[in-house]
């Protein structure tokens, strides 16, 4: 399953979502992929949050995909095939390993 939604706040504040982000005990990734970068069809044994902060990414998984812009929230359920492609500016995005509600 995923879901995918836009953050409801006038500007991203990168701190905040790190914060806000953060597991009890753990840590989240900040990622950034130059234009092209593909992460091909795969999978995880966990919840996945991804939090775009730059650029465009084009998301695909087996029920469709969807140009996501930076506020986008992508949230994927441990198990769900899908991949990624940054577009022509690249992609900085947060990636945490469990489900985050922003």
């Amino acid at each position: 399953m995923i879901d995918i939604h836009r953050i409801q706040k006038s500007d991203l504040d990168i701190a905040e979502i790190v914060l806000d982000s953060l597991p009890d005990q753990g840590r989240v990734e900040i990622q950034r992929d130059a234009p092209g970068k593909e992460h091909i069809w795969h999978k995880h044994n966990s919840d996945e949050t991804l939090v775009m902060v730059s650029g465009n990414l084009r998301f695909y998984w087996g029920g469709g995909e969807r140009v996501c812009y930076p506020g986008d929230v992508v949230t994927i359920k441990s198990g769900t095939p899908h991949g990624s492609e940054a577009l022509h500016s690249g992609a900085t995005y947060l990636l945490a390993s469990h489900r985050v509600n922003l």
